[in-house]
């Protein structure tokens, strides 16, 4: 299994993969209402999301073997730049087709945002594994791989995430993240964690 940078030629693997994985993540749940047509709704959400990072030069890593993607994990550096207009004209369209989106997102926002760390750090906003692929350590590589290119930027000074799944926050924990908040996401609980690059630069 290799983890590399994502191709524009990766995306479509890259997000079936995560489409799948997700598929009853209390986050994308909640912001994008699981139901009726709800896989389309999160592939059109995570296809966004990869398109426009990669477009600029931002994290978005897979794990592939041969020809085929068992995960990706995708995020932003210290200071992501804009969009183009025509991903943030594309965002808003799936805005609009998910009633009720902005509300919620402004709740997620908000709680993630009373956590998130004053320093410059990177934000890992999305991690998946292929459910069949589980148990083999490429959720650990790719994490591992994200917090790397972390630590290789001298302006960084950690990594922020946020999970609403219990099991998750011990395989963080694992990883060397902490808990530096907490909120109610719905019917869940949105935890957020941070993992500190301080012994870094205490050397």
């Amino acid at each position: 299994m290799q983890i590399d940078a994502a191709a524009p030629s990766d995306v479509a693997q890259a997000v079936d993969c995560l489409a799948t994985a997700f598929a009853e993540d209390p986050i994308t749940g909640f912001l994008l209402q699981a139901g009726l047509n709800y896989r389309e709704r999160l592939m059109h959400f995570f296809s966004l999301l990869a398109r426009a990072r990669i477009a600029l030069g931002m994290p978005v890593l897979v794990a592939r073997a041969t020809s085929s993607i068992h995960g990706a994990a995708m995020g932003n550096t210290t200071a992501p730049p804009p969009w183009s207009s025509e991903l943030e004209e594309e965002w808003s369209r799936l805005e609009l087709a998910t009633p009720g989106f902005n509300d919620r997102a402004a709740l997620y926002d908000e709680i993630a945002e009373r956590s998130k760390p004053p320093m410059p750090h990177y934000y890992l906003g999305v991690i998946g594994i292929d459910p069949t692929m589980q148990g083999l350590g490429i959720g650990a590589r790719l994490l591992k791989s994200f917090c790397d290119r972390s630590v290789s930027d001298p302006l960084s000074e950690g990594v922020h995430l946020e999970t609403a799944n219990p099991s998750n926050v011990r395989f963080y924990e694992r990883a060397g993240f902490a808990v530096t908040g907490e909120g109610s996401l719905g019917s869940a609980t949105l935890w957020c964690m941070f993992l500190s690059h301080r012994s870094r630069h205490d050397a």
